[in-house]
């Protein structure tokens, strides 16, 4: 090769590569302050949050200590772990949480670390501890310490989720709640620290309240920021925002504090439950439902079964019949069995075969129209596939109801904004506090008098709560508090004229579990059977 013809191709290669550059920096061009979408590698790790920076706090100390390592990163960490479990059996526990320390720098971008550790401090080492404020001390400090791992793993559901859990759920439901809360509105730093902005004025400050915040933020980082919920379930996850506001509300009236305050606390719970009920949420499998929209799903259901039907009248029992005439003897024996765990597992499944086959599908029914009736055949076949989409539909709607409760605090949140019950727990609280603070007993039966023929109004207009074993249970603790009252004043339940101006005897004969007002019951009943008995013989020709 001549030498012109080496410095030639020199020269190309120099061109191409600087024609190369042009698309190059187009892509590759870092964001920087002059141009803040930088290139297009640039916008799309924005856009699918790729970027190192995107998972949340780039902490310069972390990636030392990680680079320090040399490729021993795991070693470094499983011995860390090893010594902070140390500690903690030695409840050294200023060393504990320098080793958690060290641990977030080496595993910033692992969630359970932040979830398992942050677990660790609110609820097994503040429970170690004597004094209620160096327990509270641990609760917030893990609090923080999840609030940390939020800095690091930017919107992250999980970590925001928990972040709601342990600021309600320690602090509104440990046995020290009173106390827990009282300190969690009055501490200043820990408000400042937490929140970017300025936190909310105290009286705002309450636990439940900052935990919606938490699960709001939860719930935005996977509708407005596309973060994905994983292995957690949408039906428990989406429910969070509206427990809290109702947790709030049961939180308040527990120490007092009713009328308007407690009315909208409620209203906003009843808006919220609504919202939930309304949202479309992924079901196991695949499609969407809505939890508030089971009655519409159930009356679609049965218009389309009774359309069915209309198609050949009285076909479902001929099947029926068809089917159980060409029973076997072993069929028949099996049926005949009165409890299946007394079976072999072979006779279990056996009789379990032998159900399918006396179980007519709506499926079943089309085939046999289509046969009968060939002209009706698209029809029903038609109906028979919508009804069956629709039943699936309804049971896991059923399901995912039965899963959050929904009915139940649907109703919760209703009936406890109505005046009545509004009242009647109002009543019943200063009934209570005359007891227990003022030793006025007197008036503290007057005051749980009142309060239970407002219970009785709100279970007229809520009939449905009668058989509703949580409010059943709070209405109870009412009647267990006004019995001891009585007791203290020589009377009881079953003194006739309290026996007759008691208006909740359905529900106290619904609810005593503990058969605690078993006598009185008894002696209720008699007297009504007494009047009825005398009533009659009062009537003309008896």
């Amino acid at each position: 090769m001549t030498e012109h013809g080496t410095f030639y191709r020199k020269v190309t290669y120099l061109a191409l590569i600087a024609v190369l550059l042009f698309p190059l920096s187009h892509l590759g061009a870092p964001k920087t302050r002059q141009d803040e979408s930088g290139g297009k590698l640039a916008e799309l790790r924005d856009e699918y949050n790729l970027g190192h920076s995107n998972l949340g706090e780039i902490d310069p100390t972390s990636e030392a200590m990680r680079m320090a390592t040399l490729g021993a990163r795991g070693i470094a960490v499983s011995w860390l772990w090893t010594k902070a479990n140390k500690y903690k059996k030695k409840e050294d526990w200023t060393n504990f949480r320098a080793t958690l320390t060290q641990l977030a720098k080496l595993q910033p971008y692992f969630i359970s670390f932040w979830r398992f550790q942050s677990w660790n401090l609110t609820y097994n080492v503040s429970v170690e501890l004597d004094n209620v404020r160096d327990r509270f001390y641990y609760v917030k400090r893990g609090i923080e310490f999840l609030k940390e791992g939020t800095a690091y793993n930017r919107d992250s559901p999980y970590l925001l989720s928990e972040l709601g859990w342990f600021i309600g759920n320690k602090i509104g439901k440990a046995d020290e709640r009173l106390q827990y809360r009282k300190m969690f509105k009055k501490d200043d730093d820990f408000h400042d620290k937490f929140f970017d902005g300025d936190p909310p004025r105290r009286e705002n400050r309450d636990n439940w309240l900052v935990a919606g915040l938490q699960y709001v933020e939860a719930v935005s980082a996977v509708d407005d920021r596309k973060k994905s919920l994983g292995q957690k379930n949408p039906t428990t996850f989406y429910a969070s925002p509206g427990m809290a506001q109702i947790n709030y509300g049961e939180a308040i009236e527990t120490e007092g504090i009713f009328g308007e305050k407690a009315r909208m606390a409620w209203k906003k719970a009843a808006a919220l439950w609504r919202s939930y009920g309304n949202r479309e949420l992924k079901s196991s499998r695949g499609f969407y439902i809505r939890l508030a929209g089971l009655d519409r799903l159930e009356a679609e259901s049965l218009s389309l079964e009774q359309e069915l039907k209309t198609l050949a009248p009285g076909l479902r029992e001929q099947l029926k019949r068809e089917r159980e005439a060409a029973l076997t003897d072993e069929d028949r024996e099996l049926l005949m069995q009165k409890s299946s765990a007394e079976l072999s597992s072979e006779l279990r499944d056996g009789l379990h075969e032998v159900q399918l086959r006396l179980n007519i599908s709506w499926q079943d029914l089309a085939d046999r129209i289509a046969r009968d009736s060939p002209n009706q055949s698209a029809q029903a076949r038609k109906i028979a596939s919508r009804l069956q989409k629709l039943k699936s539909r309804v049971m896991l709607t059923r399901t995912n109801r039965d899963v959050s409760n929904y009915a139940y605090w649907e109703n919760r949140c209703e009936f406890e904004q109505t005046p009545n019950a509004l009242k009647a727990r109002e009543l019943a609280y200063e009934g209570w506090l005359a007891f227990r603070k003022k030793a006025d007993l007197i008036g503290a039966q007057r005051l749980y008098e009142e309060s239970f023929v407002l219970w009785a109004k709100v279970l007229a207009d809520y009939p449905q709560l009668i058989d509703d074993t949580t409010t059943g249970a709070d209405i109870m603790d009412y009647i267990n508090q006004y019995t001891t009252i009585l007791t203290q004043l020589d009377k009881s339940l079953t003194d006739e004229a309290v026996d007759a101006s008691f208006p909740l005897w359905e529900m106290l004969e619904l609810n005593d579990t503990e058969q605690n007002h078993k006598e009185a019951i008894a002696v209720h009943h008699r007297r009504k059977t007494e009047k009825k008995e005398a009533a009659a013989g009062d009537e003309p020709g008896k």
